[in-house]
């Protein structure tokens, strides 16, 4: 083989150098045809060309039919391209493209991967951020989702502004960790009233959660001063027999389901000027229902969110409800805090500190307040670390 290589090699130097084709042939001891062949292939791909071609089974067995390549990159533009009203708040992912095909009925229907690939190969997709590693820290206490209702997320998001208004206006986002559930109010304040509303509201379309996760905004755990009070926030999700549970003050990544949702759908929705809050509020239940309906999860086995809640027995409150206009009293349950310790050794709850011991610095901590005891116990990787009285004030 080393010998036919350098004779093709020799061949191509000499008809490069001007020699004659019959005076290569003859030198070479090979025929004309031999010549015009590799040095046809030296023009198609250079030196690499006057190498032998495999001569193994080309055909790949589990190729993707080329009209189901084409289907796959069609689907992709279209969604992209955000052009219609039911394409506006969609998904572009592999999840959304092969639901797509198997509504169409295409057949033998792609796995995810193959999708990702036929994708990346046209490129319509950038390759993913490669981040460097995270230094290893103390584990966080937060809670974990197998299943719908069990962890929501609520968080304000604004102030916005709409086209002539200098009303400020907000979006309050309630948001399932688990099947990705959403549930959205376009508001003109940041009251508590308002938070009241629109909890209640929430949890009529969702149902009731396990525990309700918040970050440490007034609206959420109080605009009082007053000592050891809980808010109506606070007061009502106790009333419904739902845990609370607020996040390290100034880390809202504790947040991330929620805050990441709020990151995707703004872009969209606010990319159009608005003149009045009802168009905003139009655009919000479309982008609920798209979210609701039509976004396909791979976590619930390739169904959307309102396909796999069908299943199951969810804990609503009633139409009628009117909790949130009613003095409410504090009940049994339980609020909780996570808490980084600070250099001190100290935590801070609802505007007190508490000593938890410099030992423990820069470690996160969960402080449960049990109301029916009217005690504050404090925990790391599940152990009791210290209990505090804590007499809770019926203002």
């Amino acid at each position: 083989m080393r010998d036919e290589l350098s004779t093709r090699q020799a061949a191509i130097r000499l008809r490069l150098a001007g020699e004659k084709i019959e005076s290569i042939c003859g030198t070479l001891h090979r025929s004309e045809a031999w010549f015009h062949k590799w040095w046809q292939r030296y023009l198609e791909s250079g030196p690499t060309g006057l190498y032998d071609l495999t001569r193994s089974n080309r055909q790949v067995v589990n190729r993707t039919p080329p009209h189901i390549e084409r289907a796959v990159i069609s689907i992709r533009r279209r969604l992209a391209k955000r052009a219609t009203a039911s394409t506006r708040y969609s998904l572009i992912g592999a999840a959304q493209i092969r639901s797509e095909l198997e509504k169409l009925d295409y057949s033998p229907l792609p796995s995810l991967r193959t999708i990702d690939r036929i994708v990346a190969r046209a490129g319509l997709t950038c390759p993913p951020l490669r981040l460097a590693p995270r230094l290893a820290r103390t584990a966080y206490p937060g809670p974990q989702a197998a299943d719908s209702n069990q962890v929501h997320q609520v968080d304000f998001v604004g102030p916005r502004y709409l086209k002539g208004d200098k009303t400020r206006y907000y979006f309050l986002v309630c948001k399932d960790v688990f099947d990705q559930a959403v549930y959205i109010e376009f508001v003109a304040n940041r009251q508590s009233k308002t938070v009241l509303a629109f909890l209640v509201h929430a949890w009529q379309h969702l149902g009731l959660p396990d525990i309700v996760q918040f970050d440490n905004g007034r609206e959420f755990c109080g605009w009082s001063t007053a000592a050891r009070s809980l808010c109506r926030v606070i007061r009502l999700s106790l009333r419904l027999e739902v845990e609370v549970l607020f996040i390290p003050k100034s880390q809202p990544w504790h947040n991330g389901s929620v805050e990441q949702f709020n990151g995707w759908f703004q872009p969209l929705l606010l990319k159009r000027s608005y003149r009045r809050p009802c168009d905003v509020r139009r655009q919000v239940r479309r982008l609920m229902t798209t979210v609701n309906e039509q976004h396909v999860h791979v976590r619930l086995g390739q169904r959307t969110t309102a396909q796999y809640r069908r299943s199951k027995r969810l804990r609503k409150l009633p139409a009628d409800c009117e909790l949130h206009s009613q003095q409410l009293p504090i009940s049994v349950g339980k609020v909780s805090f996570i808490r980084l310790v600070s250099a001190n050794g100290n935590i801070s709850i609802l505007g007190q500190r508490f000593k938890i011991g410099k030992r423990l610095k820069f470690q996160y901590v969960k402080a449960t307040l049990y109301t029916k005891l009217q005690v504050l116990k404090v925990y790391l990787k599940g152990r009791l670390l210290k209990q505090f009285d804590y007499k809770l004030s019926h203002q």
